[in-house]
């Protein structure tokens, strides 16, 4: 096999593993847009199962990253942007992969900028639900309990502040 057979014979496979990898990305940020739809809307019993599906996807996700990775070796390439972007500048073979390679990029800066934004509002959920848990924690150790005759008694701390 010459090495332009070679080479357009790793640019067929490429172009198809990366078109692959952008639908699996597309369905990514599907899954990111529906999990800050239910955050929005404090639709929780969603999350889990939007989880399980994203999950799914970067397992897949990470399948196909190590496929193009392996690929690009056989081409003699590391997996740097530039030396990629040289290797599918370098011939005619490579044409077609420099789109859905162009794809992958945008798609993934798209898909960890969303990946960031859902981070952070669930970050503040959370920091906004432990400090209303922690109002009605103080408010539960202030409660007054009440005697046998109805009456309020003051409750006395159960700490210790020294002893003579």
């Amino acid at each position: 096999m010459t090495q332009n057979e070679l080479a357009a014979q790793i640019s067929a496979r490429l172009s198809v593993l990366m078109t692959e990898e952008v639908a699996s990305l597309r369905t990514a940020i599907g899954h990111l847009d529906a999990e800050r739809r239910a955050l929005e809307s404090g639709d929780v019993d969603t999350l889990p199962v939007l989880a399980a599906r994203k999950s799914e996807v970067y397992g897949r996700l990470a399948q196909l990253g190590d496929a193009r990775t392996a690929l690009l070796a056989r081409a003699g390439v590391k997996p740097a942007k530039a030396d990629i972007d040289a290797l599918f500048a370098s011939g005619p073979e490579w044409t077609a992969c420099r789109k859905p390679f162009a794809d992958l990029l945008e798609l993934a800066r798209e898909a960890h900028d969303a990946n960031l934004a859902n981070g952070l509002m669930i970050r503040a959920q959370m920091k906004s639900s432990q400090q209303a848990l922690a109002v009605l924690m103080s408010a539960a150790e202030q409660a007054s309990t009440y005697g046998p005759d109805g009456q309020s008694m003051a409750r006395t701390s159960r700490r210790s502040f020294g002893s003579a």
